[in-house]
C-alpha cells in the first residue's frame, strides 16, 4: 500500500526541526526517512536523493513532477546538528487502524533486516574509521561498523521505554529483538485501540512516533556504514560493498 502511496503523490510534506545551529527534516509521507543540513535551504536540497533512495529501497515507483513543501517547524534545544530530535510530527497525533499499523510494522521489520543485512555483509566491521572520534549527546561516536551495529541494537529497547513498555525478556539477537519489540507493541495497540500520548523526560511520544523512530534510526546509521564502506574502498581495503539501502544507487 505505501509503494502505491509513493508513486501516486504529487507534494512531498517536510516537518522541519531545528536549534538555530543546524536542521533536520522528516518527510512526512515517507516514514523514517530524513534530510540533515546546517540551513533549511541545504537541507531541503537533499529531498529528492533521499526520495530516490527511499522509493528504491522499497521497490517501488519513483514519484515525478512533485512540490516539497514544509508542512511544520519545530523549533528546540537539542543538539540537532549532531541528531538529537524530539519533534512529534502532526501526522503522529492522529489513530491508527489495524491495517495502517500492520503495514507500519512491516515496514518496521523490513527496516530492521535491510540493516541487519548492510551489517552482516560488511567485511571490516572492526576497522576504526578516525575521523568519527568525536563526542555526541548520546556519548563518544560509534568508530566501527560493528559498533554502529551494537549502538543500533542496544537502542531497540529504548524506544519501548517511550510508550511505557518494558521487555518481559532481553536477547542480544538483533532480529529477534526487533520483533519482540514490534510484539509488544502490537499488544499495546490493540489494549489502547487507538493512539495515546505520552510524556516521557518532557519529550511527547505515540505509536506513529516511536515505529517512525525506529526506522529514521535505522537509516541514520546505515548511512554512517555506507560511508564507512566507501572510504574503505577508496582506501583499496574493500573491492566494492553492497548497500541495501540503495543510499549509493
Amino acid at each position: 500500500m505505501l509503494k502505491a502511496k509513493i508513486s501516486q503523490t504529487k507534494r512531498i510534506s517536510v516537518a522541519l526541526e531545528t536549534n538555530g545551529r543546524g536542521f533536520i527534516g522528516f518527510i512526512v509521507q515517507l516514514p523514517g526517512a530524513f534530510v540533515r543540513g546546517k540551513m533549511e535551504e541545504e537541507t531541503l536540497s537533499k529531498v529528492d536523493s533521499e526520495v530516490r533512495a527511499y522509493t528504491r529501497w522499497l521497490g517501488a515507483e519513483i514519484p515525478i513532477d512533485y512540490d516539497v513543501c514544509v508542512s511544520q517547524r519545530h523549533s528546540c534545544t537539542l543538539t540537532v546538528e549532531d541528531a538529537d530530535s524530539e519533534i512529534l510530527l502532526d501526522e503522529e497525533k492522529s489513530a491508527m487502524n489495524d491495517r495502517e499499523f500492520r503495514e507500519f510494522c512491516d515496514l518496521t521489520r523490513y527496516s530492521g533486516e535491510t540493516f541487519f543485512a548492510l551489517y552482516t555483509g560488511a567485511e571490516l566491521k572492526n576497522w576504526v574509521d578516525d575521523s568519527r572520534i568525536r563526542k555526541t549527546f548520546y556519548g563518544e561516536t560509534p568508530r566501527t561498523i560493528l559498533e554502529i551495529f551494537e549502538h543500533v541494537n542496544g537502542t531497540q529497547y529504548y524506544y519501548l521505554s517511550r510508550v511505557s513498555l518494558r521487555p518481559r525478556e532481553r536477547t542480544r539477537d538483533f532480529l529477534q529483538t526487533r520483533r519482540n519489540c514490534l510484539s509488544y507493541l502490537q499488544e499495546l495497540f490493540e489494549e489502547q485501540g487507538e493512539d495515546q500520548l505520552f510524556q516521557v523526560d518532557n519529550e511527547e511520544w505515540t505509536l506513529r512516533k516511536v515505529l517512525r523512530r525506529f526506522v529514521w534510526h535505522d537509516r541514520i546509521h546505515a548511512k554512517a556504514i555506507v560511508r564507512m564502506m566507501q572510504k574503505q574502498k577508496r582506501l583499496d581495503l574493500i573491492a566494492n560493498f553492497r548497500d541495501p539501502f540503495h543510499f549509493t544507487a
